[in-house]
């Protein structure tokens, strides 16, 4: 049981090395970083993934920063029941609300285990 443990825990270490060794560098996104101008003193070769990058200054990249999370921090959820709420009552009870309750069906599906009586 121990040898299945190692074996497995051996491919999936090899299988996550090999998935990161062989990635897509096209997948990756384009972004003004760093600047990729260094090489190595050793091979001439270079020492960053993104060469030819600018480096990441002034208003545009503070502009592009700010609009990033935007749409995704923007809360636009509306609901109409909301505006009924009079007086909220605290946590777990209902509030008092202009109008009529909304009327659910407890068990919509028909379960058999889950009738209220």
């Amino acid at each position: 049981m121990k040898g299945i443990g190692i074996l497995l825990g051996t491919l999936g270490v090899s299988a996550f090395t090999l998935s990161m060794a062989f990635a897509n560098p096209g997948l990756l996104p384009t972004h003004p970083g760093y600047p990729a101008k260094g090489k190595s003193p050793v091979t001439g070769q270079a020492t960053a993934n993104d060469q030819g990058q600018t480096n990441a200054v002034g208003g545009g990249t503070l502009q592009a920063a700010q609009e990033f999370g935007a749409k995704a921090a923007m809360n636009d959820v509306s609901d109409p029941n909301r505006a009924r709420i009079q007086k909220s009552m605290g946590a777990g009870r209902l509030p008092e609300v202009d109008g009529p309750l909304n009327k659910i069906t407890p068990n919509p599906a028909g379960a058999k285990s889950t009738v209220i009586k």
